[in-house]
């Protein structure tokens, strides 16, 4: 970074937001039962109109200027997908699975400046016209109007802050100086290919497809006074994860942000390391200093967050690697300089989230930890700069995670975090129930409070305020996203969990104080009473403390995004200042049309999409009342461990680590992982959860050594979505600990099938798509064939998922270079092995439908070499492992193990070492005597049977009835010439399954 930077400067125009700004949100045609018109126009007095947006805007939907809009309430956009061939379960799917309601509402969301609570606002529509003064609508109350045809909520005033379609601006951070300016640093990526040239389907393979590795314009992060000029603070084309920023005593703005500064293109891909690096600007020089880096770590250090203590140093806390654990970390500035950074968790197991806030005397920061088993919330006070004892805030059986701080007027710290239940993550999917709960199945938000000492709560209930709590909101509801397959939620052996249409979904607290002493509570809320081409839609919510109770929820316009999306929340004047970013998912609908879309993986003919910063301001009405608090009802328990669950299943997994195979002179080891998991990028991911909880259900909750990332397209064959999968991949990396590669699911319908694609390497976007084969035409699939060009131009491979379902395939191509297994058992779904199995679909009983020539035994028959692995899709958690046999545990060295079929699939932690002399599982080779096989397996319990299964024969069981056992077996009848496919299914007595992957060998006798 080089001074030259101070050059690079843009001036960004806004309309500055004051205190006498308010909002509202404007829902029309909530009793049509047709598509009617519902153009409009609003004026107000006193006053003025500043910024007009779309509810659900689509099609010819538009505003004009300032003063009013065109839209009509039409059918929902997009309804579920639907993937079964299963008639009888298309019957019984229930209502609650329809994630959108018949017919959409529409409407606008309105800011104005220059009004006050006597200012009356009127909209006109050809349904009918009607006023009312903002006194009229109190925070958090909404009022009907035209008999019910139309709603209106207070929401916050918003306008935009970037606005350059060629970028996508996000993670805003701020601070407020002390002469009030708010100060804001975001960082903008800018793709490297065009955003609808991105991902167009093709008519005809191209003739090259090395234009999938372009480099990416890549990151650059920018501060900016809110109603000034922007500074660059780092060039283009870095690799930025989160800042910060906080404002010396001095004035100094300080930007920290996490960098992994060696990154480079494809194919130069040096192995990541993500730093906390700090720079400062002066606003008077307009200079800004060199960068500092303050973890000068050689592992990842990332989630920077600051702070200035009362003496005007500013404190730097982060979530850091050290010996293959994340912890928690702090540096602040001293009379010297910067402090030697020390470690603030006192944990041994990860440490994720930290938190910190400041007053006169005192800095506290907090963190979530996986050190019982399940996440808690911790903190850590430190007084005059001396730290205190940690100590937890919320450390029950039940999930914990992402705490948020704010010191109130009093000296109180208020401390707010996510919650859901106990076992997260744990046992569960379409045929486990009751054993665990998946990783977005609800969130409601904890909040406690440390005054003086003592653990206090407030005397009115926060969850009664919050979305989700039911409410008056016509038409608005929290429903689940529908399972891919009618099938999933019609099936009683299991349903996926989530069975409610209305458990709260709220997400990612944020809180501060405003300068009058109130609270306020932010969260992001996921609405799914209609969907986008993007997926599901979240929205930042707010509402504070007000005596004894609470009031709200007020909405932030035009805040839809992605769940993971935290607002920057700044106490000024007389309320909040809030930035926060859109990808505009909400309010440009794109209508497929007819024919097949031109951007096949958005289900769109064009990409409007793109992240854009907004500046929103929030406001109390009233005198504000200082919170009535009392003491808490749940108290910390300083006695807190691990359970018995938590401490088996840590066994079980040293146990896998620890057992080692020889093949030709090298020890391996069991790398366990799998590649086929779904986040909240997905367009059907919304009951999935955020990407980042992702990482730590792979890192913590399942111990697992390895994990890739299935979103579908790596979201829907966008650029941005693609870069941060990638950019996250090497973030949580854990050298020797947790690696990951940079895989995702390429979703194709049957007969050519779904396949998750696999790479080592960084950088390689993902491949669109030709037309679909005819069914009855068996000939090699023209995409498929595509398919493998790209893998080997690549370096990739694939593996084919739920084959015998509607996204499977009848296994009219194959590729063994690049294609060197399949995904036998799902824990969304079933298991497809062969007819007859254990967790095998029938006809009646298909999740996903019903398509018999997509059964792997199929493919065996025909001669295909592959190795079994197993993953979870949608929802699942904890009952599906992909185990490698690899020589030690880089990435180059999984993925060589998957290349030479040395995996195997289990639904537990399940030792299985299959061998034939000196050969092992995958292997190919020819004998002159008779086969003699040796299977040994370590259980989580006791085998009830061991099966062989020889050319599609179950041909030889036992009964071991031990947790440990070696079963030997000779083949008695091979044929000579032939090559016949060996493999072993363990069947647990609690009905735990592994299968130990094929052999290949010809039996050539001496003559």
């Amino acid at each position: 970074m080089k001074s030259s930077l101070l050059s690079l400067l843009a001036v960004l125009c806004v309309t500055p937001v004051f205190g006498d700004d308010i909002g509202i949100k404007v829902r029309l045609g909530l009793e049509d039962k047709e598509a009617s018109d519902w153009s409009g126009t609003v004026a107000v007095s006193p006053g003025k109109v500043t910024l007009i947006g779309g509810w659900r805007f689509v099609q010819d939907d538009k505003v004009d200027g300032t003063t009013g809009w065109s839209c009509r309430t039409r059918p929902s956009i997009l309804q579920p997908q639907r993937r079964s061939n299963n008639p009888s379960k298309e019957t019984n799917r229930p209502a609650d699975a329809v994630t959108s309601l018949p017919l959409s509402d529409n409407g606008a969301l309105i800011s104005f400046t220059g009004v006050n609570e006597a200012s009356r606002v009127t909209i006109k529509t050809p349904k009918g016209e009607f006023t009312l003064a903002f006194s009229d609508l109190p925070p958090g109350k909404v009022i009907p109007e035209l008999g019910g045809a139309a709603e209106v909520e207070r929401t916050a005033a918003t306008q935009p802050f970037t606005n350059d379609a060629k970028t996508d601006d996000d993670y805003p951070s701020s601070a407020v100086a002390a002469d009030g300016v708010v100060w804001a640093a975001w960082q903008s990526f800018t793709p490297g290919l065009d955003r609808s040239e991105r991902s167009k389907a093709y008519d005809k393979e191209p003739t090259d497809l090395k234009f999938l590795s372009t480099a990416p314009g890549g990151d650059q992060l920018w501060l900016r006074p809110v109603t000034g000029e922007a500074v660059a603070v780092t060039p283009t084309g870095r690799d930025i994860y989160k800042s910060a920023v906080a404002i010396d005593g001095a004035g100094l703005v300080w930007v920290i942000w996490a960098e992994n500064s060696g990154y480079k293109p494809f194919p130069d891909n040096p192995k990541a390391n993500f730093d906390i690096f700090a720079r400062s600007y002066d606003p008077k020089a307009k200079k800004l200093s060199e960068p500092v880096n303050l973890s000068e770590s050689p592992e990842n250090d990332v989630w920077p967050v600051a702070a200035t203590d009362g003496d005007g140093h500013v404190w730097v806390a982060w979530q850091g690697a050290k010996d293959n654990v994340f912890r928690i970390f702090e540096r602040h500035q001293t009379k010297d300089g910067w402090s030697k950074a020390s470690q603030v968790s006192t944990q041994t197991r990860n440490c994720w989230a930290p938190s910190i806030a400041s007053r006169k005397g005192k800095v506290a920061i907090a963190w979530d930890t996986y050190e019982k088993g399940d996440y808690d919330v911790w903190l850590r006070e430190y007084s005059d700069g001396q730290a205190g004892e940690a100590r937890p805030v919320a450390n029950s059986a039940d999930y914990e995670a992402r705490p948020a701080m704010t010191y109130d007027k009093s000296g109180a710290l208020w401390i707010a975090w996510e919650q859901s239940g106990p076992a997260w993550g744990k046992d569960f999917g379409a045929l486990v129930k009751d054993k665990g709960i998946g990783l977005y199945r609800d969130r409601q938000i904890g909040l406690a409070v440390l005054k003086d000492g003592q653990w206090m709560q407030t005397a009115g209930s926060l969850e009664d305020v919050l979305p989700g709590s039911g409410g008056p909101r016509k038409r608005q509801q929290n429903m689940r996203v529908p399972a891919m397959e009618p099938g999933g939620e019609s099936r009683k052996a299991g349903q996926e969990a989530e069975a409610g249409k209305n458990s709260p979904h709220n997400n990612l607290a944020r809180i501060a104080c405003d300068n009058a002493g109130r609270i306020w509570i932010f969260c992001r809320s996921r609405q799914n009473d209609f969907r986008t081409p993007l997926g599901s839609l979240w929205f930042d919510w707010a509402c504070y403390t007000d005596g004894e109770h609470w009031t709200g929820p007020l909405f932030i316009p035009h805040s839809d995004n992605l769940m993971y999306n935290l607002p920057a929340v700044s106490p000024t004047g007389d309320g909040l200042t809030v930035m926060h970013s859109s990808d505009h998912r909400q309010d440009r609908h794109v209508g497929q049309g007819a024919g097949r879309p031109a951007l096949f993986a958005l289900g769109t003919n064009s990409d409007p999409y793109d992240n854009d910063l907004y500046l929103s301001h929030l406001g109390a009405v009233g005198p504000a009342q200082a919170a009535k608090l009392i003491p808490a009802k749940t108290q910390p328990d300083a006695h807190a461990a691990a359970s018995p669950a938590t401490v088996k299943e840590r066994g079980d997994v040293s146990n896998v680590h620890a057992f080692r195979v020889d093949k030709e002179g090298k020890k391996l080891q069991i790398q366990r992982g799998e590649f086929h998991r779904h986040t909240e990028i997905s367009g059907d991911g919304g009951n999935d959860g955020v990407l980042e909880d992702m990482w730590r259900y792979a890192i913590d909750v399942a111990g697992m050594d390895w994990l890739g990332c299935g979103d579908h397209d790596s979201g829907a064959g966008r650029e941005y979505p693609w870069w941060l999968i990638q950019k996250t991949t090497d973030a949580f990396y854990l050298p020797g600990s947790f690696n990951a590669l940079y895989t995702y699911e390429r979703s194709v319908n049957y007969p050519e099938g779904h396949r998750n694609i696999i790479f080592t390497r960084r950088g390689i976007r993902t491949l669109p798509r030709l037309p679909l084969s005819a069914r009855d035409n068996p000939q090699p699939a023209p995409d498929t064939v595509m398919l493998y060009k790209y893998l080997h131009l690549f370096d990739g491979i694939c593996a084919s998922h739920t084959s015998a379902t509607s996204m499977g395939t009848d296994w009219r191509n194959n590729d063994p270079q690049v294609e060197p297994f399949v995904e036998i058992y799902q824990g969304c779904r079933q298991n497809y092995e062969r007819p007859g199995a254990p967790r095998c679909p029938t006809q009646d009983d298909a999740i996903g439908g019903w398509e018999p020539l997509g059964f792997i035994n199929l493919a065996l028959k025909k001669g295909y070499r592959l190795s079994f692995e197993s993953s979870s899709d949608h929802t699942s958690t904890h009952i599906s492992y992909t185990l490698a046999y690899a020589e030690n545990s880089s990435r180059d060295a999984i993925f060589k193990a998957m290349q030479a079929r040395h995996v195997y699939a289990s639904t537990a932690n399940i030792v299985a070492d299959f061998h034939c002399g000196s050969h092992m599982m995958g292997d190919e080779f020819s004998t002159d005597t008779a086969p003699k096989f040796k299977i040994h397996l370590e259980g989580t319990g006791p085998f009830a049977k061991v099966v062989f299964v020889k050319d599609d024969e179950e041909i030889f069981t036992t009964t071991p009835n031990q947790a440990k056992c070696d079963v030997e077996w000779t083949d008695p009848k091979p044929t000579a010439g032939q090559t016949s496919y060996y493999y072993v299914r363990g069947e647990q007595a609690d009905g735990e399954l592994v299968w130990a992957s094929p052999m290949w060998i010809k039996f050539e006798p001496k003559k």
